[in-house]
């Protein structure tokens, strides 16, 4: 099956990187996925890698041929603390007519992860991530956090 690629996906920061490695190493994510062109930062002890033409997955607890499907089907928000929509879900429904959003979770000013949605998927996406975020994490709703700004500014 050919991947569901929207190429929108905003290389993360190195202190981002490091919190998600640290949910993984916490036990607080079973994945983390570095996109192509991303640093990887080292795998953590106890967990696998998978590679392919989207990125680089460290992970635990899921099999791999799940992350090859799941990266195929460019469904990689199922395990990576993203919600149930994909980006392909809300590039459907932008087109659809929806209008565009973001929610993201920051701790302290660092942002720890941001998907994209609708004003028609913000509310389940909120549901989602108020559920999944860390004790301390702040969710933000509609603001595009900076590195996406500029990577949309100026191309990825």
């Amino acid at each position: 099956m050919m991947a569901l690629d929207t190429r929108l996906c905003a290389p993360e920061s190195l202190q981002t990187l490091v919190l998600q490695q640290d949910q993984i190493i916490r036990g607080r994510r079973d994945a983390q996925m570095f996109p192509a062109g991303t640093l990887e930062l080292p795998v953590p002890l106890d967990c696998e890698r998978y590679a392919n033409g989207r990125g680089v997955y460290h992970f635990r607890n899921i099999a791999a041929e799940t992350i090859m499907e799941l990266s195929e089907r460019g469904r990689e928000n199922e395990i990576l603390l993203l919600g149930p929509f994909s980006k392909y879900d809300i590039a459907m429904r932008l087109k659809a007519g929806e209008k565009l959003t973001y929610i993201t979770e920051y701790l302290s000013s660092i942002e720890l992860r941001c998907a994209i949605g609708t004003d028609g998927t913000i509310n389940r996406q909120r549901e989602y991530f108020e559920k999944t975020k860390e004790p301390t994490g702040r969710i933000v709703i509609g603001e595009c956090p900076d590195r996406v700004k500029r990577w949309v500014n100026h191309g990825s």
